[in-house]
């Protein structure tokens, strides 16, 4: 079975209030984390060893022309900033050795998370006045001399069902408006544009592709880079992605659905409630401190005192308190979900919401179809249990780990 990962097309639904649709039993071989959920309940998707093993041959089949991509692609940059030094870009060579390519590791992390990667090469460039149009237009016009062109991504429109081509380019800054991409002319112009994220966290992130030859048309790989304010800005960004992120993308990889409303006094209301805490006062705490001391120190913005990065005793204990909670209320999750699919009404619901009974023409839903459901449900939240377990004792220990870092002493 060869399965190849293409990192270099994605489809991008926009639209978050679709409905989720349950997978049919002959789709169930897919990578975990496929956000394949049913509405009010969990993921039932989960990776084989087929699946893993495909993607470990596939990054190990092209790891050697993701280095040469990485090399060719990190020259353009660093030769971009070299002569654009005057506008404030800077290639850091240190930091850019880090991590030119995705590891195994992180490569299959991703995949489990959304099944497909497409960020495979990346680099960071410096940039302090990331609020200057005109300098990211020379910027792009170097670049292109270089080689490398925006790349372009497809996009559903939901009014008329067809794709929409658009830049793969994000900013994510305040004060910058469509008006203001004028000048990089109307096809750029389209990029998004979004808020900085809640923990002040601002960047341009945009991905090139080589320019192709003429005549050719064969897919393209994707480079991503990120643009930072500087030097200061990198480290709080490792930083934070350690001892915050790293926890909420791991509460992200539970099959317990948290965005769900459940009701008050029940275990997912619980669970979704404490890992909001979590998150929200770890943001507070590290996250927001970090980027805006980063900021000011690389803009070297003057009177503006550091602002203290520190959990104190009373949070670090609650903290600790909410992840224990978490870990105590998963088996009663899984108890409710247990006994919700001893109801022959809930599986024929499950079964309706399912893309295989959508398509199928004999909407007919059997007792054995019913009996075999049930008998597959509850295999598979024995499964989702154990790995729900294991995964938050994993993230308890990154909560340890932060907050021996950054508690109060």
């Amino acid at each position: 079975m060869n399965i190849l990962v293409t990192p270099n097309f994605q489809i991008v639904n926009t639209n978050n209030n679709n409905k989720q649709k349950f997978l049919p039993l002959r789709s169930f071989n897919m990578p975990k984390y496929n956000n394949t959920l049913v509405k009010d309940t969990v993921s039932f998707s989960g990776k084989t060893s087929i699946i893993g093993n495909a993607i470990e041959q596939s990054y190990l089949s092209r790891v050697e022309k993701f280095i040469d991509y990485a090399k060719n692609f990190h020259n353009a940059l660093k030769n971009a900033c070299d002569e654009l030094a005057d506008l404030g870009f800077t290639y850091d060579e240190v930091y850019n050795s880090k991590h030119p390519i995705k590891s195994f590791d992180s490569y299959v992390d991703k995949y489990e998370r959304q099944g497909y990667v497409q960020d495979t090469v990346r680099g960071t460039v410096y940039w302090t006045d990331q609020s200057n149009i005109g300098s990211f237009k020379k910027f792009l016009e170097v670049m292109k001399e270089k080689g490398y062109e925006p790349a372009v991504i497809r996009v559903l429109n939901q009014k008329t069902g067809k794709l929409d081509k658009l830049p793969d380019l994000e900013i994510r800054q305040n004060g910058i408006s469509k008006e203001d991409l004028a000048p990089l002319g109307p096809f750029l112009q389209k990029s998004e544009i979004s808020k900085p994220r809640s923990s002040t966290y601002a960047d341009y992130q945009m991905r090139f592709v080589p320019i192709s030859k003429k005549g050719k048309n064969e897919n393209k790989q994707t480079l991503e880079l990120i643009m930072l304010y500087g030097p200061h800005y990198a480290k709080a960004k490792e930083l934070e992605s350690k001892y915050v992120y790293n926890i909420a993308r791991s509460f992200d990889k539970l099959h317990i659905d948290t965005k769900t409303k459940y009701a008050e006094n029940t275990p997912g209301r619980r669970i979704s409630n404490n890992i909001d805490v979590i998150k929200t006062r770890l943001r507070e705490d590290i996250s927001k401190p970090l980027f805006m001391n980063a900021y000011n120190a690389d803009l070297k913005v003057k009177g503006e005192e550091k602002l203290p990065i520190v959990i104190s005793k009373v949070h670090a204990k609650m903290l600790d308190g909410y992840m224990s909670g978490i870990r105590q209320k998963i088996p009663m999750y899984y108890k409710e979900m247990k006994q919700k699919i001893q109801s022959d009404e809930y599986i024929i619901s499950l079964i309706k919401n399912s893309s295989d009974y959508e398509i199928r023409e004999d909407k007919t839903i059997t007792p054995e179809e019913i009996i075999r459901y049930r008998e597959f449900f509850k295999a598979r939240l024995e499964v989702m249990e154990s790995d729900d377990i294991s995964n938050i004792a994993k993230t308890q220990e990154m909560l340890k780990e932060t907050l021996s870092k950054y508690a109060e002493k």
